[in-house]
């Protein structure tokens, strides 16, 4: 079994209003019309003294509120003072206030929240049946110990059975109001700030065993029943997939709150879902372990399949207008004046950019190191992936940033831009074809072509003609920083996607001692980079990689092979990707196994650094994962487990 992130809602935030005491602290908080007592709690936290991270040893006493239901109050409103000032102090979270009306609208203010975590869990108990289950069905059955969780999870057993299940335990919220089209009703939106003095918090009912007890008639202990929270088992394709995405569905009308079961959200990796979903069927009934592998390693560009072959008819089109002698439009006649004042440098992008997808938008690095070496198409694929991703985030700027829509997402910011592309891209014609709402008439295309703040009506050729000339310019322009910017040459074939799309293996301590240079020496010791790990022998100066702060890697945001580096326009290194993938193979004559690297190996004998195809790397030491009943060995305590070759278990 394995698992990503579902992005369940179980933490709810409300609004508060607090009475203050004699003593000027925090004292209750008004719920439906009366004052409710807070409980004070006394917390005590020991500090340990590391001098190198700047933390001086010591014992941290606050006091900790909660309102009368068990909600945590996380902010009071007040003036914020040094924590050993005189007088009234809250401290909250390290931020220490003196509580008071400051904005004078005759009210003390605060925020609490509830989390299914603060409430009893079972979540020890369902992982430890799931180490003992012996079916697809046992490992639904202990997921009601789940608390907290919010997984996706998928199972396979022997018997050939597969299980999909995003089950935890989620208050129904059946006390919070809903309005006719099936949102939340004002003040009682659990996707924002619930009104604290009307609405109270939930409980999570558990039975001796620690599972969740469904059916509660008491609304603020009802939780959702589990065969109504999205999952399958053997479905008729044959297969479950998860890719942290929307598991129902409830997110593809951009709104997450109007479903009828209200799981949460936001969610991520529609597009790798869709791309698995692909690779999945495309061999139906004849994976292997070797089709798994290369599933887990794809590095399919889903923003070049879906931006690349209308920018590619816009170019076309732009050129048809300046050959033309027939009438034009002004954006028409706009459009075919920057062709042809172009033309070399756009057919040249146009012409590249048509190969790839005529390869299939694979964005590789095209960088030679000693974990990759590319080919002449492997090159040719990462010149066209990089003006790709330039001319994204040009393209993100002019149809959507200078509208400000971003501020009005409501599922992931990646989704929702990448939704919002398309349906614009696909508005285009006669008809108003979409029924979109932003549909012009006189142009017959979408009011987001307009660039705000010009005095021309532009439109989608004209803006895909602007943004693709504007990323070719920033190509050709000087580095603006490390593998940040352009490469310094009007030639694309020095524009690889490998010496910009960089993995970072950061030290975990520079996320929190951010770019001091104080510390640099401190972070850099437990850092992966090229320094410490060559890119290749005999690197000088006169060649490209010499220099590059991190690692070329193939890739692209949204990819199976996860390398997302948002919307940047200039930089486009990420830090964060598949943390451990492998592909397990569960037969009758045993288990067959291999260990996918972070970074997109399909096989351990891709690198020189790893010698064995099927091992799995505890320490300095590799463990055979090819097993048969034979390898099974009785354990100490009866459990049975699998004992590595050539030795016994701890």
């Amino acid at each position: 079994w394995s698992q990503t992130q579902l992005g369940g809602d179980i933490t709810d935030w409300y609004r508060e209003e607090l009475q203050l005491g004699a003593d000027g602290l925090p004292a209750a908080a008004r719920f439906q019309g009366a004052w409710a007592p807070l409980t004070a709690v006394a917390e005590v936290i020991d500090v340990a003294d590391v001098p190198a991270l700047g933390s001086v040893g010591r014992t941290v006493t606050f006091t900790r509120y909660t309102t009368a239901d068990g909600r945590w109050l996380t902010e009071v409103e007040g003036t914020e003072v040094p924590c050993d000032s005189e007088g009234p102090v809250v401290d909250l979270q390290g931020t220490c206030v003196s509580p008071g009306d400051t904005d004078g609208d005759g009210a003390v203010t605060g925020i609490s929240f509830d989390y299914t975590g603060l409430d009893p869990t079972g979540m020890v108990g369902a992982l430890d049946a799931w180490g003992h289950a012996g079916s697809v069905e046992d490992m639904q059955e202990a997921a009601l110990g789940l608390v907290a969780y919010s997984q996706n999870i998928v199972a396979a057993d022997s018997s050939g059975s597969v299980l999909y299940t995003s089950y935890q335990t989620l208050p129904c919220r059946g006390y919070l109001p809903r309005a006719s089209d099936g949102t939340w009703a004002d003040g009682a939106d659990p996707t924002l700030l619930i009104d604290g003095t009307t609405y109270g918090g939930f409980t999570v009912p558990l039975d001796g065993d620690l599972r969740a007890v469904e059916g509660d008639p008491d609304p603020s202990r009802c939780l959702i029943p589990q065969d109504q929270v999205p999952f399958s088992i053997d479905p008729p394709q044959g297969w479950v997939a998860t890719a942290n995405n929307d598991p129902g569905g409830h997110s593809l009308d951009g709104v997450l709150e109007n479903s009828p079961t209200y799981i949460g959200g936001p969610w991520d990796g529609g597009a790798r879902m869709h791309r698995i979903s692909e690779l999945l069927e495309a061999d139906a009934g004849a994976h292997s372990i070797e089709t798994m592998a290369a599933l887990q390693a794809d590095h399919q560009s889903p923003f070049g399949r879906l931006l690349v072959p209308p920018l590619v008819a816009a170019i076309d089109q732009a050129r048809s207008w300046s050959e033309t002698d027939g009438p034009l439009t002004e954006a028409q006649g706009r459009a075919a004046a920057l062709y042809a004042a172009d033309a070399a440098r756009l057919s040249d992008a146009r012409d590249r950019l048509a190969a790839w997808e005529a390869g299939g938008f694979i964005a590789a690095s095209g960088v030679e190191t000693f974990y990759d070496a590319p080919t002449a198409d492997d090159v040719d694929d990462s010149v066209a992936a990089m003006i790709a991703n330039a001319y994204r985030g040009q393209l993100n700027q002019l149809a959507l940033e200078d509208e400000g829509v971003s501020e009005l997402y409501r599922t992931s910011g990646t989704h929702a831009r990448m939704a919002l592309l398309s349906r614009i891209l696909d508005s285009e014609g006669p008809g108003n074809p979409l029924g979109l709402a932003g549909w012009d008439p006189e142009t017959e295309g979408h009011v987001f072509w307009d660039v705000l703040g010009t005095d021309e009506r532009e439109e989608a050729e004209e803006v895909q003609l602007q943004a693709l000339i504007a990323a070719l310019d920033l190509l050709s322009a000087p580095p603006t920083g490390d593998a940040t910017g352009g490469f310094g040459s009007p030639t694309p074939d020095d524009w690889r996607w490998g010496y910009r799309h960089l993995a970072r293996f950061e030290s975990v301590l520079s996320e929190f001692l951010g770019d001091d240079p104080s510390f640099s020496l401190l972070t850099d010791l437990f850092a992966i980079n090229p320094e410490r790990l060559p890119l290749a022998d005999g690197i000088n100066a006169d060649d490209p990689r010499y220099g590059l702060p991190w690692f070329p890697r193939p890739g692209d945001t949204e990819s199976v092979d996860a390398s997302n580096f948002g919307w940047n326009t200039e930089s486009f290194t990420y830090g964060s990707g598949p943390v451990f993938r492998m592909v397990i193979a569960l037969g009758p004559d045993g288990v067959d196994g291999l260990n996918i690297l972070p970074g997109g190996q399909s096989a351990l004998t891709d690198s020189p650094y790893f010698d064995d195809q099927a091992a799995l790397w505890l320490g300095n030491e590799a463990w055979p994962l090819r097993f048969s009943p034979d390898d099974v060995v009785a354990g100490a305590t009866g459990r049975e487990v699998l004992a590595p070759a050539g030795g016994g278990c701890d």
